[in-house]
């Protein structure tokens, strides 16, 4: 996956985790992810990027067997990104 459409991507990503999480460390894991990605940040955006999907390896299964979730499937969808983005730098 290329920077730029991850750059389109994120925002989304980061509205769906907001929908499930007000955690404040993803919260900051996050910002820091979209600043690093903007200022070509490599060392940042690939540790920022490895607690996001950290913290996904770890939720995914909850998020998918929770009844009051309503967004399953932008959860998957955001995961298969970071995953894809993660694998292309």
């Amino acid at each position: 996956m290329k920077k730029t459409e991850f750059i389109i991507e994120l925002g989304g990503i980061i509205g769906t985790i907001q929908t499930y999480t007000r955690n404040p460390f993803m919260t900051g894991y996050t910002k820091a992810l979209k600043k690093a990605v903007r200022e070509n940040d490599l060392e940042t955006t690939i540790l920022a990027l490895d607690k996001v999907i950290d913290w996904y390896d770890n939720e995914i299964e909850k998020i998918n067997n929770d009844e009051y979730v309503f967004n399953k499937d932008m959860h998957v969808k955001a995961y298969t990104i970071l995953h894809e983005f993660r694998h292309s730098i």
